[in-house]
């Protein structure tokens, strides 16, 4: 990987840092950023992987965003985590980090009205806590695929305000054969396209020296004590118009698990019908904030003591 950027990177040890890899992602990355850095991130690691837009030039020109490139072949990075990795071992050591892709919104519990992210992850310290598990959750919008458009001014979530309610988001488990630990599978995803990717990642650590990070962030070798029990989310929004443009290239690069089979999938039923629309009234929730989450029982404010101290604070 070769650097960049020439900002200095401080020694703070109770900086939170973003490590997050990308090919091509103008459209996502200026929100990405503001979202993150909104939320309570302080600074950020970005690899690119031989983009020809502006993101680059975007990611260059933020402040407190250092930027690594490289052409290695994304498959053979282990699908980017072997870089997340070796900058995570040079500047994410004693660091809460969150390790993402470019179209995941990290989410913890009432982070939209005014729980720092310090206060947070602070929480998680004081519990012995250094794993934070995350469901993933497909956002999409209320119109075809082909429709669905990021706009100047316009909000991701505005675009893709919709998931698939609760008891969609796990038509089906099993148990991890190394962890026992439950491993979910998406709704939307099997209602559309009939594929099962897992949607249980581990996102969030507080990381140190030799830490291994799974393939995809799917798994953690980290003891169960050490696992947070708070709820957290991840928006993903891959459903986007430039999905079918990206299959292609994801197909012809064959850069994605399984010679990005999963790929060939969504590009096949979009070409046969590229009206087609993931929103269906009887399934499809629009997210609103916390309180939707809490209206749906998918986060707890009982039994969490971080939590419910804050709660009672409001």
């Amino acid at each position: 990987m070769e650097r960049l950027d020439n900002l200095a990177i401080p020694d703070r040890p109770e900086e939170i840092r973003c490590f997050f890899c990308g090919r091509n992602e103008a459209l996502r990355l200026p929100e990405f950023l503001e979202y993150h850095r909104r939320l309570g991130v302080d600074r950020f690691f970005f690899v690119d992987n031989g983009s020809t837009d502006e993101s680059v030039e975007i990611a260059l020109a933020e402040e407190a965003v250092h930027v690594w490139s490289t052409e290695q072949p994304f498959q053979d990075s282990r699908f980017g985590v072997d870089w997340q990795e070796a900058l995570a071992e040079r500047f994410g050591i004693g660091h809460w980090c969150l390790l993402l892709d470019l179209d995941e919104f990290f989410y913890y519990p009432f982070c939209d009205q005014g729980r720092r992210f310090q206060d947070f992850v602070g929480a998680l310290n004081d519990t012995g806590r250094t794993v934070v598990k995350s469901m993933m959750l497909d956002m999409y919008s209320d119109r075809a695929i082909s429709e669905t458009t990021l706009r100047d001014g316009c909000s991701i979530f505005e675009t893709c305000p919709f998931f698939d309610r609760p008891r969609y988001l796990s038509l089906f488990f099993r148990k991890d054969f190394r962890r026992l630990q439950r491993i979910y599978f998406q709704g939307v995803r099997s209602r559309l396209f009939r594929s099962a990717p897992i949607i249980r990642k581990y996102p969030l650590v507080r990381y140190s020296k030799g830490m291994p990070l799974s393939l995809g962030h799917h798994h953690t070798e980290a003891p169960s004590r050490n696992l947070a029990r708070e709820r957290t989310y991840l928006f993903h929004f891959k459903f986007l118009s430039t999905l079918r443009d990206y299959a292609r290239e994801s197909i012809d690069r064959g850069c994605h698990w399984n010679a990005s089979v999963e790929y060939q999938g969504y590009l096949d039923r979009i070409e046969r019908d590229p009206a087609m629309n993931f929103h269906d009234p009887r399934v499809s929730i629009r997210f609103r904030g916390t309180e939707t989450f809490i209206e749906h029982r998918m986060i707890r404010t009982r039994g969490r003591p971080g939590v419910e101290a804050w709660v009672r604070r409001r």
